[in-house]
């Protein structure tokens, strides 16, 4: 049985809390902050913590072009606020079913193992996943580990919740 009552969201939805400007639609920055703050109600809303790996890697990127130490000093300042959130973080590459799902979806053909790790929690806890990648839900619907995990966009969930918080 699904677990419907469980959201598991793409690092899309963790960027711009670190200063990365992501923009899905004009209330996007009012919809994520009061997510973050909030919760969702009636839902237990994961963040898998690759989703941090990959934001310090876009950070060390950013960083790269600029040299400006103040991109990398975000992540630390940034940090306290993801984990005192309602958000609960789940730790994906130390889960052995997550792992393993993340390996069949690789070995199915998708190509980023951060995003691997993503859905593979989706399955693994039975949940959402709210994504804006379009290829990784078609990988997941050929996969028999995964072919039943729902997929989101940012403004599907929108729609689904109405946007009430928790």
């Amino acid at each position: 049985m699904k677990n419907i009552n469980s959201i598991v969201l793409d690092t899309t939805y963790v960027l711009p809390l670190f200063g990365i400007k992501i923009d899905l639609s004009h209330k996007f920055r009012d919809e994520l902050k009061e997510i973050w703050k909030n919760g969702i109600k009636g839902y237990n809303v994961y963040l898998p913590s690759i989703c941090l790996i990959e934001t310090s890697f876009r950070l060390f990127s950013e960083y790269r072009k600029k040299n400006d130490f103040s991109i990398l000093e975000r992540y630390h300042l940034i940090l306290p606020t993801v984990l005192n959130s309602p958000i609960k973080i789940f730790n994906s590459e130390l889960n052995p079913k997550a792992s393993l799902i993340a390996s069949i979806i690789r070995d199915a053909g998708h190509s980023d193992f951060m995003d691997c790790w993503i859905a593979g929690t989706a399955a693994t806890l039975q949940g959402i996943l709210v994504t804006e990648d379009k290829e990784l839900g078609k990988v997941l619907k050929t996969i028999p580990e995964t072919k039943s995990v729902i997929v989101w966009s940012w403004n599907i969930l929108m729609k689904k919740i109405s946007f009430k918080s928790a």
